[in-house]
Parts: C-alpha cells; sequence; structure tokens
C-alpha cells in the first residue's frame, strides 16, 4: 500500500547524528498510508459512516479499522460521539482537510506526469544558432506553441560551440548547430545548404575582384568560418576581413549596403539577389545543420515533436535521433 510521508520539524537531538549541534532541527517521518486519508476525506464529504463505507466500496469495519489506525499514527482523537453518530473532532477537521490537499495535488501530480509523459506539460530548453533562429526554424517555434500550447518553450541563441557545451552541462535539452558535432552528442542531420560569394550590386564577384575588396564574414573559429576560410582558400582568395558578425543578417545589411563582400546562405542574400542589391558568386562551402542530444538522454516526448517538425523543413535530413 502507498504510504505518504509528512515530515514534521523537531528540535530533539538524534542520537544517531550525535555531531549535530544541539539546536539542530531534524526532520521525523511521519507515516500516512494514502488509503487512511483517502477514507477520511470521504468520511467528512459524507452523512454517516455506512455511507462512506459504500461510496468507497469497502466494508465499513474496514473503514472502522483504518480510521483507527490513522488515530494511533497522528496520536490524538479524530472522532468523538455524538449519541449514534461519531463526528470529526477539531483535529479531525484539521486532518481531513489535511487529506484533502495531499490526495488532490497527488491528483494533480499524477495528471502532470502523464502530460509529461506524452510531451504536453514541463519545460523543454532548445538552443540554437543564429541562422536557425533567423530563418530556418521559426515555422517550426510556432508550430511547437501551437501543438504543445502547456510546454514551456524555452530559446537560446549562441555559437555551435557554447550550445554544445551548454548540452553537456544539462543546461539544453536540444541544440540546433553546425556540422560537426562532438562525439558525446547524438546528432541528426537537419538541413543542408551552400554557401556563396555575395557582392554588391554592379560588380563582378569572382576572385580576381575579390583581392581587392573588404569582408564581413562569421566570427573566426566558428565551425561556419572554418568551412568559408578553407573554401576561399580553394579559390585563391585571402579575403581582407573588417567585421566579424555571428547574425548573417548584419553581413547581409554590409552587402546590401555596398560597404564589403560576405559568403552566406542562399536563404539569407538570395532575396537581395532578386531584388538588385546584391550578386551572387562562386560556391565556397557547404554547411550541415544538425540537431543534438546528449549521448544517453532518457527519452523525452518533447524533444522528439520539436525534431520531428524541424525535420518537416524542406531539404530535411534523415530519421530523428533515436532517444
Amino acid at each position: 500500500m502507498e504510504t505518504i510521508r509528512l515530515p514534521y520539524m523537531t528540535t530533539d537531538r538524534d542520537p544517531f547524528s550525535p555531531n549535530l549541534p544541539p539546536d539542530a532541527v531534524v526532520p521525523v517521518p511521519f507515516p500516512f498510508h494514502a488509503h487512511q486519508l483517502a477514507y477520511l476525506r470521504e468520511v467528512e464529504r459524507s452523512p454517516t459512516f455506512t455511507a462512506a463505507a459504500e461510496r468507497l466500496g469497502v466494508s465499513q469495519p474496514a473503514l472502522s479499522q483504518a480510521l483507527a489506525a490513522l488515530e494511533r499514527h497522528v496520536g490524538v482523537p479524530l472522532f468523538e460521539r455524538d449519541g449514534r453518530r461519531r463526528v470529526l473532532t477539531e483535529a479531525g477537521v484539521e486532518v481531513a482537510r489535511f487529506a484533502s490537499e495531499v490526495l488532490g495535488r497527488a491528483s494533480e501530480l499524477r495528471a502532470w506526469l502523464a502530460s509529461r509523459r506524452q510531451g504536453e506539460a514541463g519545460s523543454l530548453s532548445v538552443g540554437m544558432i543564429d541562422a536557425a533562429s533567423l530563418y530556418l526554424l521559426p515555422g517550426t517555434i510556432g508550430a511547437f506553441r501551437e501543438a504543445h500550447p502547456d510546454v514551456d518553450l524555452r530559446l537560446l541563441v549562441d555559437t555551435s560551440e557554447a550550445l554544445m557545451d551548454r548540452l553537456r552541462r544539462f543546461e539544453l535539452d536540444l541544440a540546433f548547430v553546425i556540422a560537426p558535432a562532438g562525439e558525446d552528442l547524438d546528432a541528426v542531420s537537419v538541413r543542408t545548404e551552400a554557401l556563396h560569394v555575395y557582392a554588391p550590386p554592379n560588380v563582378t564577384a569572382g576572385a580576381t575582384e575579390a583581392a581587392d575588396v573588404e569582408w564581413a564574414l562569421y566570427p573566426a573559429g566558428s565551425h561556419t568560418r572554418q568551412l568559408i576560410d578553407e573554401g576561399l582558400r580553394r579559390l585563391g582568395i585571402l579575403p581582407r576581413v573588417m567585421l566579424e558578425s555571428g547574425n548573417p543578417e548584419v553581413l547581409r545589411q554590409v552587402v546590401a549596403l555596398g560597404l564589403g563582400w560576405s559568403v552566406l546562405p542562399a536563404a539569407v542574400a538570395e532575396e537581395d539577389v532578386a531584388a538588385g542589391r546584391a550578386v551572387r558568386g562562386d560556391q565556397v562551402a557547404e554547411r550541415t545543420l544538425l540537431g543534438v542530444r546528449r549521448v544517453g538522454a532518457p527519452p523525452d516526448a518533447r524533444v522528439q515533436a520539436f525534431l520531428r517538425l524541424a525535420l518537416a523543413l524542406p531539404e530535411a535530413g534523415r530519421t530523428p535521433i533515436e532517444a
């Protein structure tokens, strides 16, 4: 039978903890059986013991024995005689109130845990790089919030390395980063995209012209920048970098304003090409957006739901991570 333990505080010295100071407050377990509390609550709500026993589906002697055991546990009378009837004492009323609160909270907890198992409650912390938050996953975020309104979705934008570190420190449940991921992380490919040179309008975005211009690129040391540097090197370009930003919108604006060249995903800059604000040059590299979790992380329906939505993007990758 399930037991609910209500700790109460005492200033008595614990003989099994001799190193405690004399005035230490020591928690002492006070046992209640859940069925005893349920019986007491029903007795309070029913006109007679007989009616309470019928509603509970037990015999009246079994009900009386359970409540007598509860009285022994609490150490004070819970009932007094009123002719042939038994009514709650002041202590009985207080314990009955406590029973209602405990059983109500237990019911709420059961419902919350059921929703949690189904991915409909609790919180979900998701990290993503700027690119993902700006143009790859807004639809995913909106769809998740609509489908799971009771989940507290918390978003964090940072670099790939910082997001993977936060995953390892258990600060995130899921992250979207640029490949490669660490060996201690489970990863699924969400999308692969090409990175092209983009230049201001009315110029030829070739290797010769690129040698004499200034560039706005992703920050040095980032996964995307490593791919860009390797790609530009293959094209014989050693860029003169005048601005670094992890926000692709900032890099796009630099090109559109004619202040420099950049290397960007098509999803960021093609609108400017169509509007005549930029010119697209050679493909420099290709990068892959990964959804990553900690290896061995327990199954989480909310994580799986978010990943499924992300993988519904055009050009999405393979099957979601098997948790």
